[in-house]
């Protein structure tokens, strides 16, 4: 089995693709295997692979082995470009840390704020590298792995900051969502204009790398003018619309104070035009085209 031992040129990328740990030796040892496997997963994830995989492609030897887990990859050149790409295994962390199985427990605890040093506890190894392996998730484009074609890319959006602490410090969670999809999250230390438009800036640059000409329509946020300005900001064109939720808040309010029991029948009327399929709907007997 030979080995490409020269630095990739340049152009190299990885391509993780959905092998068991029981295609690994006949994917690695059998050229007619891998290639069927190649083309049948294409044939079913084409948006994993790089646009120019269907003009042809080459076999083109493997990684050195990993000192950590031992474990080479296979290397395909495409025949467009002559880009080099590494096929790596979805059974294996990236960067060869552990195997997915074996890490997949701690990890999940980790989401309820157990310490480093009791994973390492229960899990064994030492509390860095559970440490280590948490922070190594920051490093992956959300919008990247969450979406991989760019038609994919959603024109309609939802942004809001949720308050958190870090190291005693309030700050504030930039997160950008459409399709019950979270899309984006980044830390704002304050909510100014500034720090929100480089948060929220995260998400239009891993859209961007996707691709750039991405320009959204519509956001959703709610009234806070940092938030809007920020969006403006970062895409010239957007639409930004006020949350519904916010709106009916700041009317309940002050139909309060300025109808008093009245004010009832006016939030009755929000939430009726809210659920209404046209204008009819909303305005009942009042309407008047």
């Amino acid at each position: 089995m030979a080995t490409v031992t020269h630095s990739p040129k340049k152009g190299y990328r990885t391509i993780r693709l959905p092998l068991d740990e029981s295609e690994y030796d006949p994917f690695l040892s059998n050229r007619a295997y891998a290639k069927d496997q190649l083309n049948e997963l294409y044939e079913d994830f084409p948006e994993l692979f790089p646009d120019a995989f269907p003009w042809g492609y080459a076999l083109y030897g493997f990684t050195e082995p990993s000192i950590k887990q031992e474990i080479c990859c296979r290397r395909i050149r495409l025949e467009q470009g002559q880009a080099v790409f590494t096929i790596a295994l979805a059974f294996v962390m990236p960067y060869r840390t552990g195997r997915t199985q074996e890490v997949d427990n701690a990890l999940f605890f980790m989401r309820f704020h157990v310490p480093c040093w009791a994973i390492a506890h229960v899990f064994g190894r030492d509390s860095m590298y559970w440490y280590r392996l948490k922070q190594g998730l920051g490093r992956f484009s959300i919008v990247g792995t969450t979406v991989k074609s760019p038609e994919h890319l959603p024109q309609d959006l939802v942004a809001d900051e949720k308050h958190s602490w870090l190291k005693g410090q309030r700050v504030y969670i930039a997160t950008t969502a459409a399709k019950d999809c979270i899309l984006g999250v980044s830390v704002a230390p304050s909510a100014s204009q500034a720090d929100l438009e480089t948060a929220y800036g995260v998400f239009a640059s891993e859209a961007k790398t996707l691709d750039p000409d991405y320009a959204p329509d519509t956001v959703n946020t709610d009234g806070w003018p940092a938030t809007q300005q920020a969006w403006k900001a970062r895409f010239k064109q957007i639409t930004v619309i006020l949350c519904f939720l916010h709106a009916f808040i700041k009317i309940r309010d002050r139909a309060k104070k300025a109808f008093g029991e009245l004010g009832h029948e006016v939030q009755r009327r929000v939430w009726q035009a809210y659920h209404a399929p046209n204008q009819r709907g909303a305005f009942g007997d009042s309407y008047i085209p």
